[in-house]
């Protein structure tokens, strides 16, 4: 479903002339629901570490503590905790640590045997000061929640034939409540519905482990295997 397909859809359930465009129209109606629709991208991206969104990120390291533009991605919306490893160490990197751990670290005469490491300036500091030529890698969330009609990830809408990458039926369900509310009439149910089709977006996005209350599922000890009844050769 495109850009302009959502708003044609938000104004259907709106009751609201449906437009032929929406990035270049004077239209006051469609001019809001652009506007909503832009928020309402930017607003789902950060909710929750969306498995569509999800990339990986791996650079060489240089010979100094600032890692340079390379070790951050240019879509990087945040690092997913506990993704951070040098492979060539085969070691899990702390962090990210604050500014005051940071400035401890650099004033230590003792070298911290975990490398640990923070993003300061749009760039990955990591101490201690690696050798040249190891690779880091760690997982992050994009901020580029939509794509051109040629595939090429975004931030923002450009076009009327842009997608979104995350579920467009909540992008039609965050322009309806958005556009009641703006207007000043009860947006409740709207709202209501849209909240529970992204906590269900939410719990099915990706695949997640199967939880158990059971006890002895808990302690991880493999089973011993057993002979079955009939042996057939």
């Amino acid at each position: 479903m495109t850009l302009l397909a959502i708003v044609q859809a938000a104004c259907d359930r709106l009751n609201l002339p449906e437009p032929t465009i929406v990035m270049t129209s004077t239209v006051e109606s469609v001019r809001t629901l652009r506007g909503f629709a832009l928020e309402e991208g930017r607003e789902l991206a950060r909710r929750t570490a969306w498995q569509r969104l999800t990339r990986e990120h791996s650079f060489p390291t240089i010979a100094t503590g600032d890692q340079g533009a390379s070790s951050v991605p240019g879509d990087l919306g945040w690092i997913k905790p506990d993704t951070v490893f040098n492979r060539t160490r085969r070691r899990q990197m702390l962090g990210p640590i604050d500014d005051a751990e940071w400035q401890r670290a650099q004033a230590n005469l003792i070298v911290a045997a975990d490398p640990s490491f923070r993003i300061r300036g749009g760039t990955m500091l990591i101490s201690p000061t690696p050798p040249a030529g190891e690779t880091v890698a760690y997982e992050y969330v994009s901020n580029r929640w939509c794509q051109s009609a040629g595939g090429s990830d975004q931030s923002e809408w450009l076009a009327d034939d842009d997608v979104p990458i995350l579920d467009e039926e909540l992008f039609t369900l965050g322009l309806v409540w958005r556009f009641r509310k703006a207007k000043g009439l009860d947006y409740a149910e709207d709202f209501r519905t849209y909240e529970a089709r992204l906590a269900e977006a939410m719990l099915r996005d990706g695949v997640r482990p199967r939880l158990s209350g059971d006890a002895a599922s808990m302690d991880r000890v493999p089973r011993a295997p057993r002979v079955p009844d009939t042996l057939v050769f």
